[in-house]
């Protein structure tokens, strides 16, 4: 391949990589939405998934088994199933706002 051709391509790359930065920054603008088309940040809740499973752990002496993320509208809340020292298994809600138990 001779040096004008290894130019050309090169210039045709950058070309190409230029011509997709628009639909990247629209990517970006859209605040990162996550699969559910939510496009609230993580800077909006006051305690994360897995402290929140660490408190209820913490709390009631249990041991996780299932913990998810529901949301409702703008509010996202944390069911965080355990599993008891009895060998009771029942569900506790954390508000990820407040950090809050619900």
């Amino acid at each position: 391949m001779t040096m004008a051709r290894k130019i050309r391509l090169l210039w045709l790359c950058l070309a190409v990589v230029l011509a997709a930065l628009p639909s990247m920054d629209a990517f970006a603008s859209n605040g990162h939405r996550g699969q559910d088309g939510d496009d609230r940040s993580f800077a909006d809740r006051a305690i994360s998934l897995d402290e929140a499973v660490a408190q209820a752990e913490r709390r009631y002496k249990a041991r996780a088994v299932r913990a998810e993320e529901k949301r409702h509208g703008d509010r996202i809340e944390y069911h965080i199933r355990l599993l008891g020292e009895d060998g009771r298994v029942f569900e506790v809600r954390v508000d990820a706002s407040s950090g809050r138990e619900d």
